[in-house]
């Protein structure tokens, strides 16, 4: 017998739905498999929508974390601009300081940089980029841009030189009250930044907020550099000499651009 053909199959299928729509059964057929349906479709929308919002989230969140991490380069970017923009400004204003400090007095000096710093309790050193190079000598002064005293040169080399500061405990600096004709004390260090106005004659006038200069007795420091100012008067009517503790006005610990004061100018 042969076998029926597929066409034929297909015509008696599509018979036999029309026969069962006429009667009424599809209907049901098709209300049944849509209920079974349904949930599954309604499960499979929602979870695409939810894997499609996951997506568009994570994008959103990808284009945020990158133009956050763009912010923050731009303002480390702006930040070292600033910081360097700032560092140039003040390096011009100290030469612009000491280019006043030198047509005012007529004071020959070597600008220098301080490179190293060895600072305690009782010993204040800094190290300088000039040296005999330069024309420095042991015994100048180092003053700061507006030609504030801030120590002498303590040692050289060819190329760099330490400066020992005002308030180093080896430090002496014969000074004077400004304004007076001579001598009148010796600044030595203290320590920790301090320093004391010492061996000031009894019959010398000395008065708290006096300004200390230099005297202008020393080969290597010429007169008039500012030292500091007084804070507190020490005096014994018995002792032959009164003390003063001095402020320093050179900002020791933060010396950056100083001037060497060439002997000779």
């Amino acid at each position: 017998m042969p076998k029926p053909r597929p066409w034929f199959i297909g015509l008696l299928g599509l018979s036999a739905l029309l026969l069962l729509g006429l009667a009424g059964f599809i209907g049901p057929v098709r209300e049944t498999v849509r209920a079974v349906l349904l949930p599954a479709a309604r499960l499979t929308s929602n979870v695409g929508a939810s894997i499609g919002r996951m997506m568009r989230l994570d994008r959103e969140t990808g284009e945020a974390n990158r133009r956050a991490e763009e912010l923050e380069a731009r303002l480390r970017n702006t930040a070292v601009d600033y910081v360097r923009l700032r560092a140039l400004e003040e390096e011009n204003r100290s030469l612009r300081a000491q280019a006043n400090f030198i047509t005012e007095t007529g004071y020959q000096t070597v600008g220098a940089r301080v490179i190293a710093r060895a600072i305690t309790h009782q010993t204040a050193v800094v190290t300088v980029d000039r040296g005999s190079k330069d024309g420095v000598e042991i015994g100048q002064a180092v003053v700061t841009e507006e030609g504030i005293l801030a120590g002498k040169i303590l040692s050289i080399g060819e190329r760099t030189a330490s400066v020992m500061l005002l308030s180093d405990i080896r430090s002496r600096v014969a000074s004077k009250v400004s304004g007076a004709d001579r001598l009148s004390g010796v600044v030595e260090g203290r320590g920790n930044g301090a320093a004391h106005f010492t061996l000031v004659p009894q019959s010398q006038p000395l008065e708290r907020d006096n300004v200390i200069v230099t005297a202008g007795t020393e080969e290597r420091v010429p007169p008039n550099l500012i030292v500091g100012i007084v804070n507190d008067v020490e005096a014994k009517p018995t002792d032959p000499f009164k003390n003063a503790v001095i402020e320093p006005l050179a900002p020791l610990e933060r010396l950056e651009l100083v001037a060497i004061v060439i002997p000779g100018s």
